[in-house]
């Protein structure tokens, strides 16, 4: 289960902030990590949210300058974007509700790269 891998397999805590402030793996991750880490995401990337993915993807395309109006992009788009068996973009994942036993513990070892 979730729950399980996260309290006895998962050796990894804050590895997104880390590897973005350069923080070495056993090393701690600390606030001012988290500073260097944002600071390292608003200077670099793009950001995107898979709640609203079809706005982020949006929003990638005028970055990089790619054009929707033609007919290679669209078929991209929808292929991307489809329904039911034509979505190409999903794999199944079970679901963590926020305040069950996994998702707290996640949250916990976790707390710098979810802020």
């Amino acid at each position: 289960s979730i729950l399980e891998w996260a309290e006895k397999h998962n050796e990894e805590s804050n590895v997104m902030v880390k590897k973005l402030a350069g923080v070495k793996f056993h090393d701690t991750a600390t606030e001012a990590a988290l500073r260097v880490a944002m600071r390292t995401i608003e200077k670099r990337f793009v950001v995107g949210l898979t709640d609203n993915m079809k706005e982020s993807i949006r929003r990638f395309n005028i970055v990089m300058n790619i054009d929707l109006t033609s007919n290679r992009n669209q078929n991209c788009m929808r292929k991307f974007f489809g329904h039911g068996t034509l979505k190409t973009n999903s794999n199944p994942h079970p679901k963590l509700e926020p305040g069950s036993p996994a998702w707290d513990v996640l949250a916990r070892d976790n707390a710098l790269d979810i802020q």
